[in-house]
Parts: structure tokens; C-alpha cells; sequence
């Protein structure tokens, strides 16, 4: 019997094996799969994935409110980051069971491995100082021209043994003050009950009088710069100023900062180096204190510069486009590999168990902006084999991290080898039926033809209502559009046959009375390898059944170890 596959249309990527079923009625004799016993809440999917709760343990006071914490792999490359609050960070994972990942923290460049998701305490050492590099890029203007523009910035020294001191701006390296006195009022961690920002110790802008303290900085004119403080009221709500400027006189206002004695605030903005301007002074003025003392008030401290090129709060050393104002990061789903699908298309009876009616890989590139916002997502979707007698397309549904459904359209256009389901918001079509894309060059000789499979690339642009999600992909009837079929835990759409669920061997959501898929995921940069046709899939990969009853605590990688002559061989 010939099967039909898919001929290169757009790209090539994996390799592509046909499994051709000469009909798909079920075989009663199903083997080992209809006999396992599973959670009912088992999501059948070989990856780790889910929440990883991060939890800073910071004995040493470094920076981490608003601070960037990533995942990252073998090699250092950046998959996923997310933001630091109350020491606590959360990132919601899709990564190969068969590979190494971390978490890694760069203040302090510290690392821990994943093993899995739930809670992880990292532990931060001290933070380590960034040196700007000093050869200038083409591309985008360094904002430095040495390699750390601000000197002491959270007034860590002079060194103080306890409680709090006076010291002359000469002392006190990096920072002057207007004040006729030239006092810098410093204080210590928990003194008077008042904590640091970050570090040991931080400023009090009132000494014995209202000044400014401030620094010159090694900024390059014409550059763009990402300014931040802290600032904090000590009897109750005191305000002071940031300004910017070529001298202290001429600095001009950037911020008012209006804070209580409860907690500090955090102030950020940017600022563009005029051209020729080649002294430029960052100054924190006092205008006025809760209690009436000029002696006392406006806590300052963890003061920050930083190159931002294109201005748009991302500051370049984590921003992977610094030279476009629109987008500053990239992510991926998953974070690395690729998402395999593997259906059974009998739904809502079951087949014979070989997940191999359709099996796709998936690779998205995901562009956001400095908010995290995606603006678009560039797929790579492959069919890697069909083995199925009936016609079926796939689509692709764009659903929130919970698997809801967005409450409105987040899609604003799509480019390339799919287009909008204009029967379900936030729908693609990105097949209506596989074969009709294929063509009849090989045979199926038992095992499935070898060849170079479709390979489908599409971008989607989205709008302001955008936020994450997860691009669900699933199987559908070419000729009953509303006979849908997909991954256990995902809804149907608007356009499924309601009527369908719960009949046969579905038991809703599905999945079988005894929680028996119709689709399994996998996460993995391995290729997959189908299972022969009418062969149940406990008997192509050994370790699949003990990986499906521990709900995948055991043998997570049970997709790395086939059994011979069970799976379609792929010679090159």
C-alpha cells in the first residue's frame, strides 16, 4: 500500500517517517498500555515542566528587588528570566528531562542546577562588579568611557564598625556634598531599626544641614544612560530630588522622590548625554524632611548606572536587541528543544496505541518588549510522521500559562504557512488535511519510508493584549471541522462537536475512565523515533510504562531508549 508523505515546501529540518495504517478500527488485543494504572491528573508529558519558585537566600544584603534572574543552559545561553520581588522569582518551565539547566543569578553569579519544578533556594554570595567593556561596538554608542561609571555606589565605604558617622566628602570615595560643612552622613544596616536598601550600609542626604550629595560620572556624550536609587523617609515622609546635568548648578530634575518611613522606593529613568557634554553630575537634593530637623531625613541608597542604547529601560547588558527601542528580549517555547506531539486520532475511541496516526516537532522564537510583552512568536513546526488512514488537519490555539482562554483576541497578524481559524479567536489553521500536501514517492514497507518531512514556518505579530501563553497545537477532521482532538488538561474550541464528549471511551477532558491519553508530549533535542505500526507503545519503549504509573518521577527520559525492531529505523 503507498503511503503518501510530505514533500519540502517551506523548510527541512528532522527527518520524516511515514507509518501508514492499513485501517484504524482498534486492536483488541492493546497490549500494555490499556492495562496501566495512572494518576488521574497525569499530564503525559516526558519534560520538566511546571512552576519553579525561586527563593533568594541573600545573607550578605546584595541587590535582588527588580533584578534579573534567569535560566540558562550548559553553555550559558539565556532561555528564560524573569524579575526578582521580595527575594522571590517564578518561572514557569518547559525543558528536556535529558538535559542541564540552571538558574542563574548575575549580581552574584551564582548557579544552581534544576532537577525538576516546585521550590529551589538559591544562595547568594556577594555581588561582583560589572566592568563595562571598553571596545565600542558599531552597532550601539558604549555609554562609559571607563569600566564602572559611578564609584561606591551603595556607600559601602568608608568601612563603619556600627550605629552611624560623619564623614568628610574626602573620605568618602566617589561622592561630594554641597553641604559648607562637607559632611556625608552614613549609616549601618539596622540601626535604629532601619534597614539597608542593599549592602552593609547607606546615606542619609540630611547631615547637619539641607545639601546634595553627588558624583561626576565617566558617562560618553551622545550616549543613553538607565539611572536608579532607592530612597526611604527616616521620620516619616521626606522628599528629595534626582538630577542630571553637566555641573550641580545646571543639573536638571529627573525625579521627585516622595517616600514614608515604612519602606524604600525604587525610582528609575533615562537620560541622554547632550553631544559635547563631557563632565556629567548626578546630584540628590534635598528639599524636605518629616519632623523639621535640617539634620535629619532622606535615606538614600543602591544607587545604579547603566548603558540602555536605545532607551527603552532594558539596559544592554540584558538586553538582546539594545539597538531597537521596541523589543529588548527573546524567549523560546519550549526553553530548549523541541515540543514532539505524538496523537492518536480515533478519539472518542480508542486506537492501538502507537501515537503515531501524526507526530509534529515545535520550535517557537518569542520577541517581547522591556514590559515582557510578546510581540511576536516565529514557529517551526515539522511533520515528522502520518500514520493514519483518515484525513486529518491540525491547528494551533493560543492559550493562557493555565490553559484558559484568552478573553480577547491577542492576535494582530500572521505571516507565512498559516492563517487565522476564523472560527476560533486566537485560532490558527495551520493544515486543514496533512496529505493533501503530500505526495506518493514512497512505499510503506511495514516499518515507514524515510525522507525529509515538511517543515511549516509562520510569524505571528500580536497586539497590547497580548500576555504569556502556550501555542496549543491539535488534531482535527478534514471533513468534521468540530471532531476535534487534543492533549488531556486543554478545552476544546468554539468550534468542537459538544455531543462528541463523553461518548466512547472518552470519559471528558480527553482522556479514558482510567486517564489514557489520545496525545503524549515530549520535550527533547533527541529526535523521536514512532513506533511501528499496530505496535503499543509500552512495547516500543520499555521504560514508557514505569514512566506513566510513577507520573513521570520514574524513567523521565524513557523516549532516549527504544527497543530494537520495535521503532522506525532511520538510517541517516
Amino acid at each position: 500500500m503507498k503511503i503518501r508523505l510530505t514533500a519540502t515546501i517551506l523548510a527541512a529540518s528532522l527527518l520524516f517517517f511515514g507509518c501508514n495504517k492499513r485501517n484504524d478500527n482498534p486492536d483488541p488485543n492493546r497490549g500494555n498500555m490499556a492495562d496501566l494504572i495512572v494518576s488521574e491528573d497525569f499530564s503525559w508529558t516526558a519534560a520538566i515542566q511546571g512552576t519553579l519558585t525561586v527563593t533568594l537566600e541573600n545573607p550578605l544584603n546584595v541587590s535582588t528587588e527588580d533584578e534579573f534572574i534567569q535560566v540558562v543552559n550548559a553553555d550559558g545561553k539565556v532561555l528564560d528570566r524573569t524579575i526578582v520581588h521580595n527575594n522571590i522569582a517564578e518561572f514557569q518551565l518547559n525543558l528536556p528531562a535529558d538535559g542541564s539547566f540552571y538558574v542563574y543569578y548575575p549580581v552574584t553569579e551564582n548557579t544552581q542546577k534544576i532537577t525538576g519544578t516546585g521550590a529551589m533556594n538559591l544562595l547568594l554570595g556577594p555581588a561582583v562588579t560589572y566592568i563595562y567593556p571598553q571596545t565600542k561596538s558599531t552597532a550601539v554608542v558604549s555609554c562609559t568611557s571607563c569600566g564602572t561609571p559611578i564609584q561606591n555606589a551603595g556607600g559601602e565605604l568608608p568601612y563603619l564598625a556600627s550605629g552611624y558617622a560623619l564623614r568628610n566628602d574626602a573620605d568618602v570615595p566617589g561622592w561630594s556634598t554641597t553641604a559648607t560643612d562637607h559632611k556625608i552622613e552614613m549609616w549601618v544596616s539596622g540601626f535604629q531599626g532601619v534597614p539597608s536598601q542593599e549592602g552593609r550600609q547607606f546615606f542619609e542626604l540630611n547631615a547637619n544641614q539641607v545639601a546634595a550629595l553627588y558624583q561626576e560620572l565617566c558617562l560618553e556624550p551622545g550616549s543613553t544612560i538607565r539611572w536608579s536609587v532607592w530612597h526611604r523617609g527616616r521620620q516619616g515622609v521626606d522628599v528629595a530630588e534626582v538630577l542630571i546635568g553637566a555641573s550641580v548648578a545646571t543639573a536638571v530634575r529627573q525625579a521627585t522622590m516622595t517616600d514614608g518611613k515604612t519602606a524604600w522606593g525604587h525610582y528609575t529613568g533615562t537620560y541622554n548625554v547632550p553631544v559635547g557634554q563631557t563632565s556629567t553630575f548626578f546630584v540628590f537634593k534635598s528639599i524636605s524632611a518629616a519632623g523639621g530637623s535640617q539634620s535629619i531625613g532622606n535615606f538614600l541608597d543602591n544607587f545604579d548606572i547603566s548603558c540602555d542604547a536605545d532607551g527603552d529601560g532594558t539596559i544592554d547588558r540584558y538586553d538582546d536587541y539594545p539597538g531597537d527601542p521596541n523589543t529588548s528580549y527573546t524567549s523560546y517555547f519550549p526553553e530548549s528543544g523541541r515540543q514532539i506531539l505524538a496523537f492518536e486520532d480515533l478519539w472518542p475511541s480508542l486506537g492501538d496505541f502507537d501515537f503515531n496516526d501524526l507526530v509534529l516537532s515545535n520550535k517557537v522564537t518569542i520577541t517581547k518588549n522591556a514590559a515582557g510583552t510578546p510581540l511576536t512568536a516565529s514557529f517551526s513546526v515539522s511533520i515528522d510522521a502520518i500514520g493514519a488512514s483518515i484525513d486529518n488537519g491540525f491547528a494551533l490555539r493560543f492559550v493562557k500559562p493555565d490553559k484558559t482562554v484568552f478573553p480577547a483576541n491577542i492576535i494582530a497578524g500572521v505571516s507565512g504557512a498559516a492563517t487565522l481559524d476564523p472560527a476560533n479567536t486566537n485560532g490558527l489553521i495551520l493544515s486543514n488535511d496533512v496529505y493533501a500536501t503530500i505526495n506518493d514517492r514512497y512505499q510503506n514497507n511495514g516499518e515507514g519510508p524515510v525522507g525529509v518531512p515538511d517543515t511549516l514556518k509562520f510569524t505571528v505579530t500580536f497586539n497590547a493584549q497580548a500576555g504569556s501563553f502556550i501555542p496549543e497545537i491539535y488534531l482535527f477532521r478534514t471533513g468534521d471541522r468540530g471532531h476535534e482532538v487534543h492533549r488531556s488538561g486543554f478545552p476544546a474550541t468554539a468550534t468542537m462537536n459538544a455531543s462528541l464528549m463523553n461518548t466512547q471511551n472518552d470519559a471528558g477532558n480527553f482522556k479514558t475512565a482510567t486517564g489514557l491519553p489520545w496525545a503524549i508530549e515530549i520535550i527533547t533535542d533527541q529526535r523521536f523515533k514512532c513506533a511501528i505500526e499496530k505496535t503499543d507503545i509500552t512495547s516500543a519503549y520499555g521504560k514508557f510504562k514505569t514512566w506513566a504509573e510513577s507520573s513521570g518521577t520514574v524513567n523521565s527520559t524513557w523516549y532516549l531508549e527504544p527497543v530494537a525492531g520495535k521503532v522506525v529505523v532511520v538510517p541517516f
